[in-house]
């Protein structure tokens, strides 16, 4: 059961199935991986390792949905440990195999810890997607080396940089998943595919890579290269990712994932990174606002991007009362104009001091 508002882990192996024992993380409502939850994975699968009655281990998640991505409140001040790597080693070093049991949503590090795993069975319906970028930073643990090296180039730049959403589908045919599962029939196929063989496929493993020839490699970020000089010049996290790729594929493993984490770090504390954390919170409650916010939104309309013009109206319309705060008026700008998101904030004087805060 739920430990704290902070997410958990179920006991591990409290649910076992002839030799197969699950570990299920339960953090609602879309199971963000906060510090108590990789905590409890990672304790979980060590645990179920040791035990010789224990002949697979199934990764799985409570309610509607997958892992869907890291606990965005906590990159404010830093992702405390243990990080999703350990994860990584913890499975890699299991003699049993263990697989994932995805549905959902499989966004960010729920990627991750599906490729934790030596098999991946998703439920029909599955949508797998990594989007770090978006909110300035770059998929860590990992996902910059091992997924360039496993999928290949040009899927894992689809996935990472041009931020698509796969269908479960998709996933298949690009190797992120070993098999699909009917609805309602996901329990059966991953005890199915726990008992299966091979026994271990480790992420880490050369054998398990996909190799891109060099110049297949190199086009696939000239063509990146050339879209973000148009697109989006000043857009740091993008650039680093890309060069974080490039560079990192020129690397041993351990000093490529090391130059990621550098980088993400740099990320983590940069303007622009910042900037799209708060934003994104903004834009969640914006959402929840409805049709009540067209008021607003039509004098911003009418105002149009004058910076000067934009503050001197975002007063007025924070003393009437016509949106609750600069936070959200901001979200509604960028919205309206159809600015930016990793543009500084035509309103940014009036925003609080604090970067953000979850709602």
């Amino acid at each position: 059961m739920d430990k704290d508002a902070a997410g958990s882990v179920v006991a591990a192996g409290s649910r076992r199935d002839r030799g197969v024992a699950w570990i299920e993380g339960r953090h609602p409502p879309v199971n963000a991986l906060s510090q108590p939850v990789r905590q409890g994975l990672v304790d979980g699968v060590r645990a179920l390792a040791c035990d010789l009655s224990v002949d697979a281990i199934v990764l799985s998640a409570a309610g509607s949905t997958f892992f869907a991505g890291a606990d965005i409140d906590e990159l404010d001040r830093g992702v405390a440990a243990p990080g999703l790597l350990d994860l990584v080693r913890a499975c890699d070093g299991a003699p049993q195999p263990v697989v994932a049991a995805l549905h959902g949503t499989v966004y960010g590090g729920g990627v991750v810890v599906a490729y934790a795993c030596d098999r991946r069975v998703a439920e029909e319906g599955t949508r797998f997607a990594l989007p770090e970028v978006g909110l300035g930073l770059l998929p860590t643990f990992g996902g910059t080396q091992w997924l360039p090296r496993w999928l290949g180039v040009e899927p894992a730049l689809a996935l990472i940089l041009d931020g698509q959403t796969w269908t479960a589908e998709l996933a298949l045919a690009h190797g992120l998943v070993d098999a699909l599962a009917p609805a309602q029939g996901l329990d059966d196929a991953v005890h199915a595919a726990a008992l299966a063989g091979p026994a271990k496929r480790r992420i880490g493993d050369p054998a398990q890579w996909c190799e891109t020839p060099p110049e297949l490699r190199a086009e696939a970020i000239q063509r990146r290269r050339d879209r973000l000089a148009c697109s989006a010049p000043d857009f740091d996290a993008a650039w680093t990712c890309l060069e974080v790729i490039e560079r990192g594929l020129e690397l041993p493993i351990e000093e490529a994932l090391r130059l990621e984490h550098e980088q993400f770090e740099r990320l983590r504390q940069s303007a622009q990174s910042r900037r799209l954390r708060r934003l994104f919170f903004a834009e969640r409650r914006l959402r929840r606002c409805g049709s009540a916010v067209e008021p607003a939104a039509q004098r911003v309309r009418e105002t149009g991007d004058d910076p000067a013009a934009l503050v001197a109206l975002a007063r007025r319309i924070l003393a009437d009362g016509d949106i609750a705060d600069a936070e959200l008026l901001d979200a509604l700008i960028v919205r309206v104009l159809g600015l930016p998101r990793h543009a500084p904030s035509r309103i940014g004087t009036l925003l609080p001091e604090r970067s953000f805060a979850p709602v």
